[in-house]
C-alpha cells in the first residue's frame, strides 16, 4: 500500500494515535489538526476526516480539497476504527454501505427527490414504515436473524419481508447514508409496555442520528407499534406532533428518553445511548434479542404497519387497528386462517409454509 495518506482532525492527541497505527502499517501519513490549513490536494491519494469535523467546516475543506484533485478519495472515520476504516478502503474492499437505491425506492413505494433535507428524511420515514412491515419470523420459527447488508436487502427488498430494528434501521442507515444524510447508529433501552418498576432492558433497540443544519434528529423505521412516523428533534424537549401520536425527548440521567402521549399520559417508549456505535455494537444486540430466552420476540408473533391512515398491530391473535388522530382502536381476535391474511393483505408479507406451526400457536393464545 504505498498511497499517501491526509488525517484531518481535531484533537492531537487523537491524531498521533490514529497515524501511529497506520505507519505501524507501513503507511505514508500527513496529520493536521488546522481546519483552516491549505493542503496540496495533489499531494494525496486519501483524505480521512474525523468526527470533530462532521458538518460545514469539513465539508468546506472536502469540497475544497476534491475541487483540486477529483481523484482523491474522502473517508469520514471515527476514531476507535479509524485505522481499519483507512486500511480496509486501501485494500480495495467493496463499500459495506453500498444500497440499490433505485431497488430500495421501488420497494417503499418513493419518487420524490433524493437529496438531505428534512423534508426528503419525512417522506422516506413515512413511505418506508408504510411498505415494510416489523415482523421477526425469523427468530419466532428458530431461523435468526443476519444484519450483514447482503443478507439485509435480500430480505426486505428482494423478497419484500419486513423485518425488526437492526435490519430496518440498518438498511434505513445505508439508505441515508448513500443519499448523503450526515448518519450515525445508537442504541437504547425499550421501555415500551414494560410493568412499572421493571429493571432495565438490555440495550437492544437500534435508531439513527441524523445531522441537519447543525441540528440531530431521531429517524426510526423499526419500532413497531409506536415507531415514530416523522424525525424528532433530539435537542428539544417540547412536545412533537406526528399524525399519530405525540412524542417528546427529555433528558434522563445521561440517555435521552422518548415519551409518547397516549391517552393524556406521556409513556416511556425507549431510553437513546448518545454515544455512537460501531457494527459489532449492534452485530451483538441483534444476537441476544434473535437468540436469547428472555427475548419476547421468540415467543410472541408480532406484526406492526404504521400509514398516514392508521396504526395496524398484530399481537399474538389479536389485531389492532388505531387510525390517526386518535379515533376509536378496532380490536377483533383471528384464528389461524385469519392471522395468515392479516399477514398477507394488510402487513404485505408473503407468508411462508414455515410460519405455519408459530401462526397455530399464536391463534391458541389466551384472549384479554
Amino acid at each position: 500500500m504505498n498511497a499517501r495518506i491526509l488525517l484531518v482532525g481535531k484533537v492531537p492527541e487523537i491524531m498521533d494515535a490514529v497515524a501511529d497505527e497506520l505507519r505501524d502499517l507501513g503507511l505514508d501519513i500527513t496529520g493536521s489538526t488546522e481546519p483552516d490549513a491549505v493542503f496540496d490536494a495533489r499531494a494525496f491519494d486519501v483524505a480521512a476526516f474525523g468526527g470533530g469535523l462532521r458538518g460545514p467546516s469539513g465539508d468546506r475543506i472536502k469540497r475544497d480539497l476534491l475541487r483540486a484533485n477529483p481523484a482523491l478519495r474522502v473517508l469520514d472515520v471515527q476514531a476507535p476504527t479509524a485505522a481499519h476504516q483507512v486500511a480496509t478502503a486501501l485494500e480495495g474492499a467493496s463499500d459495506p454501505d453500498a444500497v440499490d437505491l433505485a431497488a430500495y425506492c421501488a420497494r417503499i413505494g418513493y419518487a420524490g427527490p433524493l437529496e438531505p433535507t428534512l423534508d426528503v428524511l419525512r417522506a422516506l420515514i413515512a413511505h418506508h414504515i408504510a411498505a415494510i412491515a416489523f415482523e421477526s419470523f425469523d427468530v419466532l420459527t428458530g431461523k435468526g436473524v443476519d444484519v450483514a447488508p447482503t443478507a439485509v436487502d435480500a430480505k426486505l427488498i428482494g423478497a419484500r419481508r419486513g423485518g425488526y430494528c437492526f435490519e430496518q434501521n440498518g438498511l434505513f442507515r445505508r439508505v441515508l447514508k448513500t443519499i448523503g444524510f450526515d448518519v450515525e447508529p445508537l442504541l437504547g433501552r425499550v421501555r415500551w409496555m414494560l410493568a412499572p418498576g421493571a429493571p432495565p432492558s438490555g440495550r437492544t433497540h437500534m435508531v439513527l442520528r441524523v445531522m441537519l443544519d447543525g441540528r440531530p434528529w431521531l429517524a426510526d423505521v423499526g419500532f413497531g407499534s409506536a415507531v415514530p412516523t416523522s424525525p424528532l428533534r433530539l435537542d428539544a424537549t417540547a412536545p412533537q406532533k406526528t399524525v399519530h401520536e405525540t412524542y417528546r425527548i427529555i433528558p434522563f440521567g445521561g440517555p435521552l428518553l422518548l415519551q409518547a402521549e397516549v391517552a393524556g399520559r406521556w409513556m416511556p417508549v425507549y431510553q437513546i445511548d448518545p454515544s455512537p456505535v460501531l457494527e459489532i455494537d449492534w452485530v451483538i444486540g441483534n444476537w441476544f434479542t434473535a437468540t436469547h430466552p428472555s427475548s419476547h420476540f421468540r415467543h410472541r408473533l408480532i406484526a406492526a404497519r404504521s400509514t398516514p391512515e392508521a396504526r395496524h398491530v398484530l399481537l399474538e391473535n389479536r389485531l389492532t387497528i388505531r387510525p390517526a388522530g386518535g379515533g376509536a382502536a378496532e380490536r377483533r381476535y383471528l384464528d389461524a386462517d385469519g392471522i395468515e391474511q392479516a399477514l398477507a393483505d394488510i402487513f404485505g408479507l408473503p407468508v411462508e409454509p414455515g410460519w405455519r406451526a408459530a401462526i397455530e400457536r399464536a391463534a391458541q393464545a389466551p384472549r384479554a
